[in-house]
């Protein structure tokens, strides 16, 4: 047999096993839609997890879980980021702000998987909404109305929800 055959039949092979098996895109992207049905949108939940590749190259529920948690824990550390430099431009709402800022650097602390075996761990993520919350308010009660913390408690939202869903799909 000539190298010119091996080389054929080589890559007849290779576009074989190619056509034949889903890529690791498609199948995380596949998971991420059977994750979001848990969410309650849909759209975003999709987009925030297809809009990261580490979660479409995520292999399974669990490690889809994973990817999102960390992605809502860096989102909630972002997000007390931001509640400290807005307190610092802000001195008539300093207090608040950095009550907000504490609320959601508490928040990290809740999305994880620790209660996955004891099958808490849905209820240990959503203590960190009720951080959310109670920095929507703080801010209210205080009378505090920026924009942009309105904003940014909506995308931290918007994050979770994803983080959630994955959590809920992973229990079921």
């Amino acid at each position: 047999m000539g190298s010119k055959n091996r080389i054929m039949i080589f890559a007849a092979i290779v576009m074989h096993l190619f056509l034949h098996f889903p890529s690791q895109t498609e199948a995380g992207a596949e998971s991420v839609s059977e994750v979001c049905k848990q969410s309650q949108d849909y759209e975003s939940c999709v987009q925030i997890l297809t809009s990261h590749p580490r979660t479409l190259s995520a292999s399974g529920k669990k490690a889809i879980a994973e990817k999102d948690l960390a992605l809502a824990r860096k989102e909630s550390v972002d997000t007390s980021d931001f509640f400290t430099v807005l307190a610092h431009r802000n001195p008539a709402s300093k207090t608040v702000l950095e009550r907000c800022a504490s609320y959601f650097k508490e928040a990290v602390t809740f999305l994880n998987l620790k209660g996955l075996a004891g099958g808490t761990a849905s209820l240990d993520v959503h203590y960190a909404l009720d951080d959310a919350e109670s920095c929507e308010t703080a801010l209210s009660s205080g009378h505090v109305h920026i924009h942009s913390a309105t904003a940014r408690i909506l995308k931290w939202k918007t994050v979770y929800e994803a983080a959630e869903a994955a959590v809920v799909a992973l229990e079921n």
